[in-house]
C-alpha cells in the first residue's frame, strides 16, 4: 500500500469540499541561493520599449528557438489554464476552440472533447497527433498564412516565450479573430531562478517576462479583462482578454482596429 497515497487522496477529498485542491504536478522550486534570485525591489515593474516587447533594458533575449517535444506531456504543467478555458468557454457559450502550441493534444481534448477543435503546433508534432488522433484536426503552425481558421476561443497556454517573434503570434490571433484569447507564460519573477536580465534558465526559453512586461505587451493588441497568477507552485500568470477591434476601443494602435 502507498500510504503517502491514500493520505493525500484523503486529505483531498476532504479539502474538495471547499474547493481547494492539492497541487499534483511539477513545482518551480527557485534556486538554492536567495542572493540575487529575485528582481531588485525598484525593478520588480519596471517596462521596456517596443523594440524588446516591454521587457526592461537590459534584458538578454536568446534569439535561436530550440524544438521542445511535448507530445508525450498529460497535464502536469498549466492544466489550470485549460480548466479556466473550460470556464470561460461554459460562461460565455464558446462553442469552437483553437489551441496553439497543443503539444501531445491532451488537455485540449481532456477539456474539449466535445467542442470543434483545431491543435496547431510544429510538423514535428503534427506528424505524431495526425496518427494518434485522426479524426481530430491538426494544423501545422504559419503565422504567415495568409489564410487562418476560425474560432470562438484561442488558447496559447506557455508558448510566447518559445518564439523569434512573438508580435507574429499576436497578430495571428488577431486575424483569426476569436471572442476571447487565453494566453498563459511564466513570470519571470516567481521563477526565483536569479534570470531577471536574462536569459532564461530553460535553454527552450527565448525570453521570459514580469506581469507589468506582459501585460504592457499584450495591451497593444489586445483588451485584457483579467490577468492573474494560475499557478503560484508553476510560475504562471494567465490572461483573458478580447481583441481589439471586436466593440473595444483602440486607444492604443488604431490600425489594429
Amino acid at each position: 500500500m502507498n500510504v503517502a497515497a491514500t493520505v493525500k487522496a484523503a486529505g483531498q477529498q476532504v479539502l474538495g469540499k471547499f474547493g481547494i485542491y492539492l497541487a499534483e504536478g511539477p513545482i518551480a522550486g527557485g534556486r538554492k541561493f536567495v542572493l540575487g534570485s529575485f528582481a531588485p525591489y525598484g525593478k520588480l515593474n519596471a517596462v521596456g520599449g517596443r523594440s524588446t516587447y516591454f521587457i526592461h533594458d537590459g534584458y538578454e533575449h536568446r534569439s535561436e528557438p530550440q524544438y521542445f517535444d511535448a507530445t508525450d506531456s498529460t497535464d502536469d504543467w498549466q492544466a489550470e489554464v485549460y480548466r479556466f478555458a473550460r470556464e470561460i468557454a461554459d460562461q460565455f457559450n464558446l462553442k469552437s476552440v483553437i489551441d496553439i502550441g497543443c503539444g501531445s493534444g491532451f488537455k485540449l481534448l481532456k477539456y474539449f472533447r466535445n467542442d470543434a477543435t483545431i491543435g496547431i503546433d510544429v510538423p514535428e508534432t503534427c506528424a505524431v497527433l495526425r496518427k494518434r488522433h485522426p479524426n481530430r484536426q491538426w494544423e501545422i503552425s504559419d503565422f504567415s498564412s495568409a489564410t487562418t481558421p476560425k474560432a470562438d476561443l484561442v488558447i496559447a497556454s506557455d508558448v510566447i516565450e518559445h518564439l523569434p517573434d512573438p508580435d507574429a503570434l499576436l497578430h495571428y490571433i488577431l486575424r483569426i479573430a476569436p471572442r476571447y484569447v487565453i494566453l498563459s507564460t511564466p513570470d519571470r519573477n516567481l521563477l526565483r531562478v536569479g534570470t531577471h536580465n536574462g536569459p532564461p534558465l530553460n535553454p527552450t526559453h527565448l525570453r521570459e517576462w514580469s506581469m507589468a512586461e506582459l501585460h504592457a505587451y499584450l495591451s497593444e493588441f489586445m483588451k485584457i479583462d483579467e490577468h492573474f497568477i494560475s499557478s503560484a507552485a508553476q510560475a504562471t500568470q494567465c490572461v483573458l482578454a478580447r481583441p481589439r477591434g471586436q466593440g473595444i476601443s483602440c486607444d492604443l494602435d488604431e490600425n489594429l482596429c
